[in-house]
């Protein structure tokens, strides 16, 4: 009896003590079928055999809190980590987790913190792995850095939100190396009323790689930028969303067709010529009782670069085409299932790529 009533007193001192901790997740898995073909320059092709695998499509867990301090403010804390049910993932906290406060003035957090085009996304809402059955190619310039960022409250309907990356939390600092000062800065702005949203986010890289002149000799840093834009409307069974995206100075030209490819073993060098960049994308759905029927298309103009020949530039004009559907078990539980392709280039380089899945996810 003394053992049952000390082991109640702990459970309750246990339960108080975590009273503003949230555990929350999503298990999201299924069956992924895939085929690549890739052509880069005269009579070097590469063709993968088809792909058949069970693949984690972004499952995680994680922990978030506040505590109200006084004068209307809150820590607010949050860890976050990946949890692939394929086994493939390791470490803590490396979702996004952070420290910060709220209060009426808004947000300040500290951490491994999204950015906003990372936050946007909501042109791409598909379950994948591979890039041919969702917009992963579009949505590439999203990222998770270390990082402090403010948020503004909403006013009107209206947000916004800056972001800043010392440049010793960079991979490489520039100290020792002709890059300099390798800081970056991100900024967002937001707008929802109604059904209608509207989203613009940046990313800047003061010295995303350097040049050196062929002449002189000189070394000099340039920078790294990329904006979106996405607007849409989600409301009444009915979901419509486009976004428009440029970059100037974040890929390279091998970075892009890694990404239309699929190798995410890829690294970008510092002193690689970059391209510039101009992309589409439009989803649209609507909802018929449990079922959700979506179609995808997105599209790459042909990248623009010093020294690139015709051929290069064709091969990451792209064009894409995903068509699926979810089925809502409950409001946690969805089953999914999704096609998609996604051509680049053409002649001497190019890249084809097909795949379907099947699905489930589960969020709690």
């Amino acid at each position: 009896m003394k053992k049952t009533l000390i082991a109640l007193s702990l459970a309750a001192l246990s339960t108080a003590a975590v009273a503003d901790v949230t555990l929350y997740g999503q298990i999201k898995a299924g069956v992924e079928v895939t085929k690549t073909k890739v052509k880069n320059g005269p009579g070097n092709t590469t063709k993968s055999h088809t792909k058949t695998q069970i693949a984690d499509f972004g499952s995680r867990i994680g922990f978030k809190g506040h505590e109200a301090i006084g004068n209307n403010l809150n820590a607010i804390w949050q860890v976050e980590s990946k949890t692939s049910v394929a086994g493939t993932d390791s470490g803590w906290a490396n979702r996004e987790s952070f420290i910060g406060l709220e209060g009426n003035f808004g947000k300040f957090r500290a951490g491994n913190i999204n950015t906003q085009l990372d936050n946007m996304g909501q042109v791409d809402p598909w379950e994948y792995d591979n890039q041919a059955l969702g917009l992963k190619t579009f949505t590439r310039t999203a990222e998770r850095v270390v990082s402090v960022r403010y948020d503004t409250p909403v006013f009107a309907g209206f947000s916004a939100n800056v972001q800043f990356t010392p440049r010793d939390n960079q991979e490489d600092p520039g100290r020792t190396t002709p890059l300099g000062d390798t800081s970056a800065y991100y900024a967002g702005l937001n707008y929802e009323n109604a059904g209608f949203f509207a989203q613009y986010g940046l990313a800047y890289k003061k010295s995303a790689y350097y040049t050196t002149n062929a002449t002189t000799g000189v070394t000099s840093s340039k920078s790294g930028q990329a904006h979106r834009i996405e607007a849409g409307y989600d409301a009444n069974n009915l979901f419509v969303a486009g976004g428009y995206q440029y970059t100037n100075g974040w890929d390279t030209l091998g970075s892009y067709q890694a990404a239309l490819a699929g190798d995410s073993s890829y690294t970008k060098s510092v002193t690689e010529n970059r391209i510039k960049t101009h992309e589409l994308a439009l989803t649209g759905a609507y909802r018929f009782g449990n079922v959700t029927p979506r179609l995808s298309y997105a599209h790459g103009v042909k990248a623009k670069g010093e020294h690139l020949s015709e051929d290069q530039r064709k091969s990451v004009k792209y064009h894409q085409v995903v068509l699926g559907a979810d089925y809502d078990f409950s409001k946690r539980t969805t089953a999914f299932a999704q096609a998609g392709w996604l051509k680049a280039g053409s002649g001497d380089y190019k890249t084809d790529n097909v795949g379907g899945l099947v699905g489930l996810r589960h969020k709690f």
